[in-house]
């Protein structure tokens, strides 16, 4: 039978020297279990005496997938990344003042009648100042002196359009009159503007036939109602159409495939994410993102590019007159909320 040695541990007795450290333990589990809850709720919403900014924490759950997520066997990899403070607006919906009564501003230590709209940064009110901007996806008749300078042959009246992304994101597209009849539309990439042919861009859009082009682009125009009260059609409509698919003809593109290979030709070079796609990619890349990109279907982009010839020879005809840009039914105001979108993703792309 065993017998326990002197000195054994199981001589030993620490149950006063365990009274001794329990304080210190008890009171990190207080900070864990209630402290910090505890905390937060007793440090006072003073922002802007103690001069530092109203903000939160701005994480963002990314997903990296291997060919956009079409290959099954390629493992998903989601990562949380932390992109710092962000500052938050006052009544908005992650603000602790928001839908908070006038008695309960008053205990926040904030005026009854505040309203937000603001943020603090360094203990300062800042707002931001609303842009005025040109009305969203409504082609505009301009007639502007610069236009002319843009290459030989063109002429001070065009057909502005600023679209709008679902994102508040926007891309300008002009449609040029040309001295000759014809007309060529104008966007930007990568900070330049590229001009196409509008006959390309019309074959490009849809299977559609000359003739079809033809009928749509004149059937705002009818001999019989030729000096009818509120006709804007005229018989050059019918010329200046056959310029345009002239244009299209004397380049041998004569079907929908031979357009879209035209564009991808010209545009591989410039966009260099695609320099190792087809042609038809690109072309189609172009068509999607940088073409009158409101819309969400060649369908739409086809016709509403016939509404826009047709509106840019009326107003070469004199059968209406120039919008003004500066009329408040032209101009919308971009938010603040706006706004800080499209910064946001600008900076992201840039990335």
């Amino acid at each position: 039978m065993a017998t326990k040695r002197p000195g054994s541990v199981d001589d030993l007795n620490f149950d006063a020297l365990r009274e001794l450290f329990k304080p210190h333990i008890e009171s990190f589990d207080y900070m864990i279990d209630a402290g910090l809850e505890t905390m937060f709720q007793h440090i006072k919403p003073v922002c802007r005496q103690a001069k530092i900014s109203y903000t939160g924490k701005f994480t963002a759950k990314v997903c990296f997938q291997y060919n956009d997520g079409r290959n099954e066997a390629a493992p998903s990899i989601y990562e949380n990344i932390s992109f710092g403070h962000f500052p938050i607006m006052l009544k908005s919906k992650l603000c602790n003042l928001k839908d908070k009564t006038p008695q309960g501003l008053v205990s926040f230590k904030e005026e009854a009648s505040e309203m937000g709209g603001y943020f603090i940064l360094n203990g300062l009110e800042r707002f931001i100042r609303p842009i005025i901007m040109p009305k969203r996806n409504y082609p505009m008749s301009t007639v502007r002196s610069s236009f002319s300078d843009r290459r030989e042959g063109y002429t001070d009246k065009a057909v502005v359009i600023r679209c709008v992304r679902a994102d508040q994101t926007s891309l300008t597209v002009k449609l040029y009159y040309l001295r000759n009849g014809s007309a060529r539309l104008g966007f930007w990439v990568q900070g330049r503007e590229y001009m196409l042919p509008v006959g390309i861009l019309l074959k490009a859009l849809i299977d559609t036939t000359d003739r079809e082009i033809y009928v749509n682009l004149t059937s705002n125009y009818n001999e019989k109602y030729e000096k009818g009260k509120g006709v804007v059609g005229t018989h050059l409509v019918g010329e200046r159409a056959k310029i345009i698919l002239d244009e299209v003809r004397n380049l041998s593109l004569f079907t929908r495939l031979q357009c879209l290979q035209y564009i991808g030709e010209h545009f591989q070079p410039i966009m260099r994410e695609l320099r190792n796609e087809s042609h038809y990619i690109v072309a189609d890349a172009v068509l999607n993102d940088y073409i009158l990109v409101h819309l969400g279907n060649n369908f739409d982009k086809f016709n509403l590019l016939i509404f826009m010839l047709q509106k840019l020879f009326s107003l070469i005809d004199h059968t209406s007159v120039p919008d003004n840009p500066d009329s408040l039914q032209n101009q919308e105001i971009l938010l603040p909320g706006h706004l800080i979108t499209i910064y946001l993703k600008y900076q992201a792309v840039m990335v």
